[in-house]
Order: structure tokens, then sequence, then C-alpha cells
């Protein structure tokens, strides 16, 4: 499916300085962006009546604009061909701080070529990524790059993440990789083989992986405005004590995904299971990951049941979304990581995706989160974002208009509900904390 403040604290999550090696933040690289990148084009599913591709570029350049959520003393960007089935040449990659006027234009003392090796040119061969070389570029938290890549020959991506939710900018054809400013042919609301964002911190710095669905990627928060959850959470983390609170937010949302895709992958996307290994363990810095997933494995499969003219199982639909979940979270607690678990909103009133058994289906997973899950905290944004009044409501002022998407006043909401000494970013307190023992799955 596309696109106050209330919690259920399980455990306390201990402070940053108690946690692993691994949790503990590092000098080396650490991520301060990402986009979790699908196959192109997008089989005809769910929500889709048409397959959906990538906008092919005729040697043009794409300069796509991405929003850091940690500084460094140098930089390096990750391209990905994970999808390609054939090698993927660049001839030309830049990287420069925007600049105040916006759009495409970057601070030109800011703009520099990228090396490869050593070349100016990279060949990425299929199924892979690749890391450019370190740029001495000084960043901070907050600022927007712009990335410009060439290819020279015409070409269709495949391997993007649409729904960028921002602008990024086509050329007119030609190298603009080099200009601070290009003549703009047009927009796209995609990341094309652009997968990460990497800085070298001056103090210890680690990063947290939000990973979801369409609500994680922002899907009808206000294009260009930086309002994704994940987007407001490393805000708030940037206006904590700095001596204390060293932290980047990585978003891992793809629009329609799935957490087991039991019955098929009728959304977007490889389910979160079996992309966690990509979009998660192999993040630099990486500490904790915020989880919220689910509604999809309950609302696609009711809305192909629908046209099939049959009826879902609610009791089944909640049995594998748990075991996709339990899955998650013992693959991050065997690599050290924290876990937090955020139950699933509510979405009475969808179009299509919204059922009696959906709804029974809910309710289970959100009982299996907040009791028996073994998540090393519980993030409750139902109990947030619900309408008392109609508790399987989103409530008014929060809801986008679709009814299971938050708009900017929602995603504000949820970024608020999440505690920030989960990452011992608060010396106090301000949320109710359970000590009870939470048990392990």
């Amino acid at each position: 499916m596309k696109r106050h403040t209330c919690l259920l604290l399980m455990t306390v999550a201990l402070a940053l300085a108690s946690g692993s090696g691994r949790a503990a933040g590092t000098r080396g690289w650490v991520g301060s962006w990402s986009a979790a990148m699908i196959r192109s084009p997008i089989p005809a599913n769910a929500q889709l009546d048409v397959p959906q591709a990538a906008r092919p570029l005729a040697g043009q350049t794409v300069r796509q604009m991405v929003l850091l959520s940690a500084g460094g003393r140098r930089v390096r960007i990750r391209l990905a061909n994970t999808f390609g089935t054939r090698a993927l040449t660049l001839r030309a990659v830049s990287v420069g701080v925007r600049a105040p006027a916006g759009n495409d234009s970057l601070i030109p003392s800011s703009l520099h070529a990228l090396r490869f090796d050593g070349a100016a040119s990279v060949t990425i061969p299929a199924g892979t990524s690749r890391y450019s070389d370190p740029l001495p570029l000084a960043v901070h938290a907050g600022d927007t790059l712009g990335i410009s890549i060439y290819a020279a020959q015409a070409i269709a991506p495949s391997t993007w993440h649409p729904d960028s939710v921002n602008d990024n900018f086509i050329s007119v054809g030609g190298d603009y990789t080099a200009a601070a400013t290009m003549p703009v042919a047009g927009t796209i609301d995609s990341n094309d083989w652009l997968s990460g964002v990497e800085v070298e911190p001056e103090l210890p710095t680690s990063a947290i992986v939000a990973l979801g669905d369409s609500i994680t990627n922002g899907f009808r928060s206000t294009v260009n405005a930086d309002r994704r959850y994940p987007d407001l959470l490393a805000r708030r983390l940037r206006e904590a004590d700095k001596n204390i609170c060293r932290h980047a937010v990585l978003n891992a949302g793809i629009d329609g995904n799935q957490v087991s895709a039991f019955y098929g992958e009728f959304g977007q996307g490889q389910s979160m299971r079996k992309r966690f290994r990509r979009d998660v363990l192999a993040q630099q810095g990486v500490r904790a990951v915020l989880l919220l997933g689910g509604i999809n494995d309950i609302g696609e499969p009711t809305m192909v049941a629908a046209r099939q003219h049959r009826r879902v199982d609610g009791n089944a639909l909640a049995g594998h979304v748990v075991d996709g979940l339990r899955e998650i979270i013992a693959q991050a607690h065997a690599a050290g990581l924290r876990i937090y678990g955020a139950t699933v909103l509510p979405f009475a009133g969808t179009q299509g995706a919204y059922s009696a058994a959906g709804e029974h289906a809910r309710a289970r997973v959100n009982d299996w989160i907040r009791h028996r899950a073994g998540y090393d905290a519980v993030i409750d944004f139902d109990a947030a974002l619900r309408d008392p009044a109609h508790p399987l409501q989103l409530r008014p002022e929060l809801d986008s208009g679709d009814h299971i998407h938050p708009n900017d006043a929602g995603y504000r909401a949820m970024a608020a509900a999440i505690p920030l000494q989960l990452f011992g970013c608060a010396r106090r307190a301000h949320a109710a904390v359970s000590t009870a023992p939470h048990p392990r799955p």
C-alpha cells in the first residue's frame, strides 16, 4: 500500500555507551542517507494496473538531491546495479552542496568530480554495487547534496527507488556533472542507481535504520519538504545534546512493501525479511533498527482476494506477519543490533484494502508486538495516531485523506512518539517506561 504521544516501551534501552561494539558509534564510515532499491520495471500488482518503469535517459545527466542526517570530513557514495542483467557503465559522477537558491543549483566551490579507483568512469557488474573513492569534503547534518550522474549512452535504469518524495532533475542532452547549474529538461520523483551516501565523522556516530513500507517512505507527505517521519526523527536528534547524541537516520522504506509476502509480492520490492541483509545489515555504522510493517501483508492479499471473489482468513494473515517479523528480529539480534518495533496504524476506511478480517489480523499482530515479540522496545504508533472516538481509524487531523497514510502532522506525531533515550539522547526519560522482562522470540 502506497503511500500526543502515547508509547509503550517494554524494556529500557541501554544508553549508547553501554551498547555492543557495533552499536557504540564509529569514527569510520557511517551511512548518512539511503534509499532502498527495487527492480524496474515494477510488474503490475495489487495497486498497479500496468507496469511502472524508471524514466529512460538519452545521454542526459540526472542530478539527485539527498538530505544528509550526519556530517563528516569526507564523503563517498554507493551506486547499485543490484537488479541489472548486464554491466552498467557511468561516464561521470559528481557531488556538490545545494545552493540556497534551491532547485538543481549547487555551490560552485563545493562541486567535485567523484572517482572510482582513480578513474572518472565506473563499470558496475550486474547484481553488485560500487563505492566511489573518498572525497575530502566537509558536510553537515541537514545539508542537501546534489549527486549528478552521466551515463553517455541511452539507458533505462533497472535499479531504482520510486517515490523519492522530492524532485530530482534531468538535464537536456549532455554531461553537466561539472556544472553548478544545469539546463533542466524535467524532473523525476525517483532515485536512479544511487543507494547511499556515507560520511566519515569527526566524532563517533552511528546509524539508525527505519525499515518499512510507504508510511516509512513518507507517501503523501509534502514533496520537497523533508517531512517523512525518519527525516523528522533525524531533526529531533540533531537538536538534542550533541555531546551524547550523534546519530544518522537512514530511510529503508518502500511503497507497498510487505514483511513476509507469504502470498506473493503483491506490492513493490522484495519483502522486508528478504532485503534485511542488504538494506539494514549492509549499512555502515548501523546500531539500531526501527521496524514498522505488516499492513500490506494484510491489505494487499485482501485486495487480490476481492478481485477473485474470495475472502481472506484474518488469523492466517496475522500469522504470516508475525512469522516475518520474528525472523527479522532474530536477524537483528544475531547481528548485535537493537530493534524497536512499531504497532501497525489503523486503516479503517481504506478503499479496497480494509475488511473485518484484516482488522482482526491487525489487532492480533499489534497484540503480539506489544506483549510477546521480543523487541528491545515497542513504539505504539497505533495509540499515537488512532482516533479516540473511532479507534479503528486515524485521527482526522493526522489523516492524509486515504485513511491509511498520515499527513505531515501525522508523520510529525510519529517522530514525536519515539523516545530519544532509546538512542542515549535524553538525560531524563520523558515517557512511561516499563522494566518488566520482555521475552525473546
